[in-house]
């Protein structure tokens, strides 16, 4: 019998981005048009065949952005082996709280020890990339910003127009392989 490979995936950033979203389109094909709010976690999970032909389940950790719930966060992260940082390319502040608070709070709880280098692998989405006369993140910021933080990559995506949402999640799930087999 096959072992079956399931990796672990946390969405982080601000409210409203369209994490939910991203991940209903992902998992279910679907867009919704009202904003729901993610009240502690929800988790989703999808099986995904990627570019070598493997086939592996992501268990998809939508991560409330609410300060209210910056306390118990961390708790979400134990065994994350993918994170997913999202930001909305038609607010500035949203790109901007990717390091902080994002960024540097799962960094706090995936670092090795005695080091800054983290054990997980993460990506960098511009989301609602299909609004581009309200834009305000330029895509060199994003790609900037993902070198920065040592993304395995930045990818401008819309959930809603389902534009490269499939990519952002296959690609950083082939990136858990491309270092381990390298």
């Amino acid at each position: 019998m096959k072992t079956k490979l399931v990796l672990k995936l946390v969405l982080l950033g601000d409210p409203g981005v369209g994490k939910t979203s991203l991940i209903s389109q992902f998992v279910h094909a679907r867009f919704k048009h009202s904003y729901q709010l993610t009240v502690g976690l929800d988790i989703s999970s999808k099986q995904v065949k990627l570019n070598d032909g493997r086939t592996v389940t992501l268990s998809i950790n939508d991560i409330g952005g609410q300060a209210r719930f910056a306390a118990i966060r961390h708790m979400f992260f134990k065994g994350a082996h993918l994170a997913m940082f999202v930001y909305d390319v038609t607010r500035a502040d949203t790109l901007k709280n990717i390091t902080d608070p994002w960024y540097k709070e799962l960094m706090e709880f995936c670092s090795q020890p005695n080091s800054t280098k983290s054990t997980i692998k993460i990506a960098l989405v511009g989301n609602k990339a299909d609004l581009e006369d309200y834009r305000m993140i330029e895509e060199e910021e994003g790609e900037e910003l993902a070198r920065q933080i040592g993304a395995n990559g930045h990818i401008s995506a819309s959930a809603k127009e389902n534009v490269k949402v499939d990519d952002a999640f296959k690609v950083l799930a082939q990136s858990f392989f491309d270092e381990v087999e390298s």
